[in-house]
């Protein structure tokens, strides 16, 4: 009987325990892309089994009326709002992402409008609605319209990005800004290696400038969103975004450029990558396995769709399958390939993990999505690259450094080059060597990266928010960053004082010549006389 008013006890203590510690939860993730919804779903969903309630508005609900404590509200409608009229190969032709942004700005200004508008959320942030919450999760990309939702619930922010930080919240948080370190995917010329002094100066000014429209046009035109919704007295959002307690950024050590960062900043990633393999269906499964001299893989994605290339880069992909004595499994979104091989086989989704899983896998043709590269480090498979966005070229970089892959120009590649990849990373065993020694590297940690991030979370719950992380670099003005306005001032020192002493000696110069020429003649004529 004792022990059993013990076990009683023991759960009832429990209870109240898990009861004192559930938070609820706003969480915003607006781009639609499935490639950032899973990073976002996998802490989400990790928070509701720790006990926490959440809101998640996403534009890739769940839709699953059996989760608890769960509840989503859908901006599915903005798939077909952009993403789907995008040609982001085309796209590539832009000088620099900074274009792209400045290019797709209306876009996300109309679409941070439009959330906003959404019944299902304004009832939930209404003045007199009664909701509370004790934390608002928000996507770190370009969408500072979100933040005063933390002011009206009186909560604090964290971030979270399903790849590396953008240039404007590196600075936004006081984050040291190098305009041409590879770990700042969107600058320009961020390649791997050294850069001239031309194309780092052109980083530069890139740089600078984009900050500055962001933050003189980007910023206020997403403020006068926020007054449309919150009313006029809402804060400033540039000091909204560089008190975001912290930022939850997808990046891991082993696979990216490393660079300095405040405390803010905590590493996550993986977080969508399946512990245990789906089976494939049977007629997958088959085609893979009778492939026994292997297999290659190609995806381009969610956002970059295949169909959606021109006839000569579809063309160089089928000239160089047609050569190749291994199946091709293509992520093709049309029923129809016109002049498809017999080897190649088109899929309009394919399971990608469970095909990388294969043993009989040679390879795997991407675009250098985060993500995907994820799996195939998961899964040991070598890679092939063939960047088209954002943060992909310093991906694809960094994996050809660590020799798992090659890259490619998707615009400005032949049969012959995608070939001559193929055959490296497929007979050349070093690449699958080195591909499971970098999966051990990512794999050793101190701890998960998904239970740090649970940790971190409920640290800033705890103590209504972070300010013990806080830069105070974030609140100097842009020239003083990284002493900009030092460096000037001793630099026009230096050029002033090397002016005047050039001017000097020039005088000098000229009054020793005349001095020179002057006394001459007399001399002479001293001796005549």
């Amino acid at each position: 009987m004792a022990e059993h008013l013990i076990s009683v006890a023991l759960v009832l203590v429990v209870a109240v325990l898990h009861q004192v510690w559930a938070s609820r939860i706003l969480a915003i993730c607006p781009t639609s892309s499935i490639s950032h919804q899973i990073v976002f779903r996998g802490l989400t969903m990790a928070l509701r089994d720790r006990g926490h309630e959440l809101v998640v508005v996403t534009t890739d609900p769940v839709d699953d009326p059996t989760l608890k404590n769960y509840t989503e509200i859908s901006i599915n409608f903005l798939y077909k709002d952009f993403i789907q009229r995008v040609d982001f190969v085309t796209n590539r032709k832009y000088e620099t992402w900074f274009d792209v942004v400045a290019n797709w700005a209306p876009a996300f200004k109309s679409q941070s409008d439009r959330i906003l508008n959404v019944p299902e959320l304004r009832n939930l942030y209404a003045p007199d609605s009664g909701e509370e919450f004790d934390l608002l999760i928000v996507e770190a990309l370009y969408w500072p319209a979100f933040l005063p939702l933390a002011k009206r619930f009186d909560v604090p922010v964290i971030g979270l990005t399903s790849l590396g930080l953008t240039t404007n919240n590196h600075y936004a948080i006081g984050n040291p800004v190098f305009s041409s370190h590879s770990s700042h995917w969107d600058a320009g010329e961020a390649v791997l290696g050294e850069l001239t002094l031309w194309q780092r100066l052109k980083n530069f000014v890139r740089m600078w400038r984009y900050l500055y429209w962001y933050r003189t046009d980007y910023m206020p035109a997403n403020q006068a969103i926020a007054r449309k919704y919150f009313g006029n007295s809402v804060p400033d959002l540039r000091d909204l975004e560089k008190n975001i307690s912290l930022i939850f950024v997808n990046q891991q050590a082993p696979i990216s450029h490393v660079r300095p960062n405040t405390p803010k900043i905590i590493e996550i990633g993986g977080f969508h990558v399946s512990k245990q393999v789906k089976p494939l269906s049977k007629d997958l499964e088959r085609i893979l396995d009778n492939a026994t001299q292997g297999f290659i893989y190609m995806s381009l994605g969610s956002n970059v769709k295949s169909a959606m290339l021109s006839d000569e880069i579809r063309d160089e992909f089928i000239a160089t399958f047609s050569k190749l004595p291994y199946t091709v499994i293509w992520k093709f979104e049309d029923e129809f390939l016109p002049g498809r091989p017999d080897n190649v086989i088109i899929m309009k989704w394919t399971p990608q993990q469970s095909i990388l899983a294969h043993p009989n896998i040679k390879a795997f043709i991407y675009q250098g999505g985060l993500q995907s590269t994820e799996e195939a480090i998961s899964h040991g498979v070598p890679v092939i690259g063939l960047p088209v966005m954002s943060d992909q070229d310093t991906i694809i970089d960094k994996i050809s450094s660590l020799g798992v892959g090659k890259k490619l120009e998707i615009l400005d590649f032949n049969s012959e080059d995608l070939l001559d990849a193929i055959h490296s990373v497929v007979q050349d065993g070093s690449y699958k060597q080195r591909m499971l020694k970098l999966r051990d590297l990512v794999r050793d940690k101190p701890y998960d990266l998904m239970e740090n991030a649970v940790w971190w979370t409920e640290h800033v719950i705890r103590h209504k928010g972070a300010p013990h992380l806080h830069s105070t670099t974030a609140d100097d003005p842009w020239y003083q960053r990284q002493d900009m306005d030092l460096i000037f001032i001793i630099s026009t020192a230096i050029l002033i004082a090397f002016s005047m002493t050039l001017v000097l000696l020039h005088k000098l110069m000229v009054r020793s010549i005349f001095v020179v020429q002057y006394r001459l003649p007399g001399s002479k004529k001293d001796k005549l006389d």
